[in-house]
């Protein structure tokens, strides 16, 4: 056996042990609603997987659009019936070939030894536990193994006769199609591209013979980029889609990018020293930055070093200069530089720009092995394996964080409970334990850190719902309305609240300006007009309306069961036979009509 399989497999063998006690992890948070609330998944409905967003309900002109992750999830539901340790099995799997085509990459580049310290860098890493404990995270290694997959393609064939090269080209404009249909931070692969092609220390030729051979490559990766962004316009409504990270809502463009900059220092420490994780990096973890701070500063000074050391190693340390541009580029799209991003900070979109890493990493040890010191050699393979052994069990120790959502927040409360999201947390179980004034408080406390948040707002005024502080709920609600005036859950919230205070007129209105601007038909805003005509005691209208919600979803059985009472207080007695057929004919079904968190 050859030491390069032997290494391939030290990376693989890794790779599991790193994670196999993710295995025993649930449904945690996101997963919640992208798989087990998503009929898409849990019924098996391949033909839609096309032609919806990735966010079950999401409003067009957000969301995102990763059909083969939705299409993997779906089969693995039909195939495993739901168990969840066969689709973290999946999981698992999926960062073991990624992590193998991260050994081929750093192999190629800096040799085996390279490779191995490289790719271990990588398979054990801990900033990597959100993407493969944390079932949606599965997006990342697909759209990582297309994205290294085809830069290996490209490196085994650019340089070959004509029809290998064409061969090539097609191989990498498949993959590169894989990698965007698994999440859109594949994108990158035009840009790895070019940086592979300048910096290769293995690539033949002058600077622009390297280039005009890569330049087909791009091209065609060009028309492939359109053809997605065209399907994905189509299915969301807007070809970028995100919807704002918590804060940034309201930031002018300079303060975005002074909020971007002061992250930079946050990247450096989570792949150097990768030991204070968190679910959640919105404020009050990272705080924005509404001018020159000393974090933006900062920030600023390693972005600049990096750009500096990448230009000046580019000719004699083009590995280590591959590896930071790698990071730079791989991680540009989520770094809120160019466009605004619906993350100010997350662990799992650090797992295409840790490549780069792995391969400065990789390049280091290849320069150290080869070094005429030996007190040096042997003090490097002390450090590097400490160092490994460190990053395993930083990792093993993380992954029950995503045993469920309950462990989830718990974990999140307990180590950073200044994070927004922990004081939801907190402020719901004050809630449960009947502190509804220390909730209000500490809720008041979270909407000041992100006023222009939807679903916070919504979940504030359902507190005050339950707790009848009607005029306070319908507040947020119009607050909600305001921030994404196409979204209809906070228009039902508004008609619920209007209905039980018997303003069925205002309810009324409410609900009809919900149903002309929501993106999509709205079952339960019909439902809740025909109930406000009941209210005022037309039930010829609330037929009407009623009938409405069933031509949205045929198969209410709510929706049914109050038609025919409707039938019966009218006195129609063969039609509300008819609607109590349909009604023990309809499935159960529940409805969660507000937006989650995009990831």
């Amino acid at each position: 056996m050859s030491s390069r399989v032997r290494a391939a497999g030290l990376v693989v063998l890794a790779a599991v042990a790193a994670y196999a006690n993710s295995l025993g992890n649930g449904l945690a948070y996101d997963d919640t609603w992208v798989l087990g609330a998503n009929p898409v998944v849990t019924e098996g409905r391949f033909g839609q997987v096309l032609t919806t967003p990735y966010w079950p309900k999401a409003v067009p002109g957000t969301g995102n659009y990763r059909p083969l992750t939705v299409a993997s999830f779906a089969a693995e539901w039909q195939l495993f019936n739901g168990s969840t340790t066969a689709l973290h099995a999946v999981s698992v799997g999926a960062h073991a070939v990624a992590s193998l085509a991260v050994f081929a990459l750093l192999a190629g580049l800096t040799g085996v030894l390279g490779g191995l310290v490289g790719g271990l860098f990588f398979a054990v890493h801990p900033v990597h536990v959100e993407a493969v404990a944390n079932l949606v995270g599965r997006a990342e290694p697909y759209a990582a193994l297309f994205v290294v997959g085809a830069v290996l393609v490209y490196r085994r064939t650019g340089e070959g006769s004509p029809a290998v090269r064409a061969l090539g080209i097609l191989g990498v404009a498949l993959l590169y199609a894989l990698g965007l249909a698994s999440k859109e931070i594949a994108v990158t692969l035009p840009g790895l591209l070019l940086a592979v092609a300048v910096l290769d220390p293995g690539a033949k030729g002058k600077l622009a013979d390297r280039i005009r051979r890569v330049l087909p490559h791009l091209v065609v990766l060009g028309a492939v980029l359109v053809a997605y962004l065209v399907v994905r316009t189509s299915v969301l409504g807007v070809i970028t889609g995100e919807s704002p990270a918590a804060g940034l809502r309201g930031l002018s463009r300079a303060e975005r990018l002074f909020t971007a900059l002061s992250i930079w220092p946050q990247y450096l420490r989570l792949m150097i020293l990768p030991w204070d994780l968190s679910m959640d990096y919105q404020p009050a973890v990272l705080p924005l930055a509404r001018g020159v701070t000393l974090g933006t500063a900062v920030g600023a000074l390693v972005l600049g070093a990096l750009g500096v050391t990448a230009w000046r190693l580019r000719r004699t340390d083009p590995d280590v200069a591959l590896g930071l541009v790698w990071f730079f580029v791989a991680v540009l799209p989520v770094s809120n530089l160019l466009v605004r991003s619906d993350i100010l900070l997350a662990e799992r979109t650090l797992y295409l720009p840790s490549v780069g890493a792995a391969l400065v990493v990789a390049a280091v040890a290849r320069r150290i092995a080869a070094s005429d010191d030996a007190r040096l050699r042997r003090g490097a393979l002390v450090l590097a394996l400490a160092a490994a052994a460190a990053l395993m069990v930083r990792t093993v120790t993380r992954n029950p964080t995503w045993m469920d959502t309950f462990t989830a927040l718990s974990t999140l409360a307990e180590e950073h409970p200044e994070s927004y999201m922990a004081l939801r947390s907190r402020a719901a179980g004050y809630e449960r334990v009947g502190s509804a004034d220390e909730a209000a408080a500490v809720y008041a406390t979270a909407m000041a850190m992100v006023p222009d948040d939807y679903t916070l707002t919504l979940e504030v005024g359902d507190f005050h719902a339950r707790q009848g502080r009607r005029a306070e709920a319908l507040e947020l609600y119009r607050r909600a309305i305001a921030l994404i005036p196409s979204h209809p859950a906070a228009y039902q919230r508004q008609g619920v609240e209007l209905i039980r205070d018997g303003r069925y007129d205002q309810a009324r209105t409410a609900l009809l300006e919900g149903l002309r601007r929501s993106a999509f038909p709205d079952r339960q805003l019909w439902s809740l007009l025909s109930e406000s005509w009941i209210g005022r005691g037309d039930l010829e209208a609330a037929v009407r309306a009623r009938r409405a919600a069933l031509g949205v979803d045929a198969e209410s059985r709510e929706d049914w069961r109050r038609l025919a009472e409707l039938y019966e207080a009218m006195g129609r007695t063969r039609e509300a036979a008819e609607a109590r057929q349909r009604e023990a004919a309809a499935p159960e079904a529940s409805d969660d009509p507000a937006p989650r968190r995009v990831s």
